[in-house]
Parts: structure tokens; C-alpha cells; sequence
């Protein structure tokens, strides 16, 4: 069901209204998405608000949120059962500054998923030895062979095909956003 958008959460998602004038219909991108995460290990922060908007269940053991292990909090030295924000976990854990100069214009999503993967390359180990754990006979998944190919990556956020960011990264406002090249 088609629902009008009432708020665009602009300082979180950088969206505002002139973006959706020639966006791709709903029902396309959702399908679109859908394809790419199809047999992928999902990693974010707080991820499950976006599989809510795009009504999306994706397997649990194939989703790695950083908001919720219980790993990075133990890493950080926070105490059990925090959920941490990816600015906060990222400069603890990573040293290094994000959505620093987000304010009205909105977080950078390619900063932000690099920060979530970087931290979950933290504790990769523990959290897939305790996944593998919690599915007994099932398959496991080993992520390092699941993590999205370069081509879904914008050409502007790599480097000789690495996964490190450059300068150019920018906002859906045309401003600048990774910082940490």
C-alpha cells in the first residue's frame, strides 16, 4: 500500500522533498533492493529501520546491525544492553570522526555504512562464531564472501577499487560528507 511520505527525516537521511520529483517509483526500488541484498549478509546500524520502511524481512542470520551486538559494546566498554549511536561507537572504536557537519543536511550514507563495516570488522570473528553457534546444523554464512561487490558502491567512494573514501563522496545536496580519506 502506496503511503504518502509525511516526513523525511532530513537530518538523518539528507532526503527533502525536490529528491523525490524524478525518484524511482517505490515499488521499483524496492524490488531492486530486494534482488541485491537477495543471499547477502546485511551489515548497518540500525538497519532495521530501513528493512521497516521498505517492508523487508531479510533473514536474522544474515543481518549484522552494529546497534544491537553485544560485542562492539563490550569492545567499547560500555555497559551491557546500551545501544550505541555509530557517531559515538565510531569515534570510540575507530577514531574517527562522522556526521560531523551532517546538521540540516543530513547524515552521509556512504560514511555511515563504512563506519558500520569497519566496526563490525572489529568483531567479526566472535560475532560469527557466535552466529554459527545459534544455527547449530543450519549453513553458515561467511560474510567476507557475501560483502556487496564494488559495482553496487559509488564510483566516487573508491579508490583503485578499495573501499576507502575520497573527498568526493557527497550528500544528496551536492555537499561534501566523508572526511576521512
Amino acid at each position: 500500500m502506496k503511503k504518502p511520505v509525511t516526513d523525511f527525516r532530513t537530518p538523518w537521511s539528507g532526503i527533502r522533498r525536490h529528491h523525490l520529483h524524478n525518484a524511482v517509483p517505490f515499488a521499483q526500488a524496492q524490488e531492486e533492493i530486494l534482488a541485491i541484498l537477495e543471499g547477502k549478509v546485511v551489515v548497518g546500524h540500525s538497519i532495521y529501520n530501513d528493512f521497516e520502511v521498505l517492508n523487508m524481512d531479510h533473514p536474522s542470520h544474515m543481518v549484522r546491525d552494529t546497534s544491537t551486538t553485544r560485542h562492539l559494546q563490550h569492545l567499547a566498554g560500555f555497559p551491557h544492553g546500551r545501544r550505541s549511536s555509530l557517531k559515538l561507537l565510531a569515534n570510540k572504536l575507530l577514531n574517527r570522526r562522522i556526521q560531523v557537519r551532517a546538521g540540516r543536511r543530513g547524515h552521509c550514507s556512504v560514511e555511515d555504512a563504512l563506519a558500520a563495516l569497519d566496526l563490525y570488522k572489529l568483531v567479526q570473528g566472535a560475532w560469527e562464531q557466535e552466529m554459527e553457534r545459534r544455527l547449530g546444523d543450519e549453513p553458515t554464512v561467511h560474510p567476507m564472501d557475501h560483502y556487496m561487490q564494488d559495482e553496487f558502491w559509488p564510483d566516487e567512494v573508491l579508490t583503485d577499487g578499495s573501499r576507502k573514501p575520497v573527498r568526493e563522496a557527497k550528500r544528496l545536496d551536492g555537499t561534501k560528507c566523508t572526511e576521512n580519506p
